[in-house]
C-alpha cells in the first residue's frame, strides 16, 4: 500500500483523570496480524473530532506502533493522562470480523493440513 496517499498527522489527547475514557476503540496489533487502527470513536470524549474510524496508528508517544502488541498499546494508553498519537487518516476501513478475534502465538502442536499429506485413494489418485 502506498502510504504517501495517507499523510501522518499528529494528534494530541488529554484527559482529566485515569478513570475518564479516551473515547476510542483500538483494533489490531502484531499479535493479531493487523496494524493498529481506530475502530470506533465515541462522541463527547477527548478523542471526539480528533480521531476517526479507520485512522491507522503509526506511533504512540513516539514509540513505533508497527511492531506493537495490542496489549502493549493498551497499557500505554491506559496509564497516561496525555498522549500523542501519529495517525494516517482513513488508512484502514474498520475491520468487522465474522468470528471472535484470534490471538496468534506459539502453539504446542503445529496444525498439519491433511491435503499436504499426499494420501492416495484406492485407485491411486492423490487428494489435493
Amino acid at each position: 500500500m502506498d502510504n504517501s496517499l495517507f499523510p501522518t498527522v499528529p494528534v494530541f489527547l488529554d484527559r482529566s483523570s485515569l478513570d475518564q475514557s479516551w473515547g476510542f476503540r483500538l483494533q489490531g496489533g502484531i499479535d493479531y496480524r493487523l496494524p493498529l487502527s481506530i475502530k470506533k470513536v465515541s462522541p463527547n470524549t477527548p478523542s471526539h473530532n480528533k480521531l476517526y474510524a479507520g485512522d491507522g496508528v503509526t506511533a504512540i508517544d513516539g514509540q513505533d506502533a508497527s511492531s506493537m502488541k495490542h496489549e502493549d498499546a493498551e497499557n500505554l494508553l491506559r496509564n497516561a493522562l496525555q498522549i500523542q498519537l501519529a495517525v494516517r487518516r482513513g488508512q484502514f476501513a474498520a475491520v468487522r470480523p465474522s468470528r471472535p478475534p484470534v490471538k496468534f502465538g506459539a502453539s504446542s502442536q503445529p496444525h498439519v493440513n491433511s491435503a499436504l499429506q499426499n494420501t492416495t485413494t484406492p485407485n491411486n489418485y492423490r487428494r489435493f
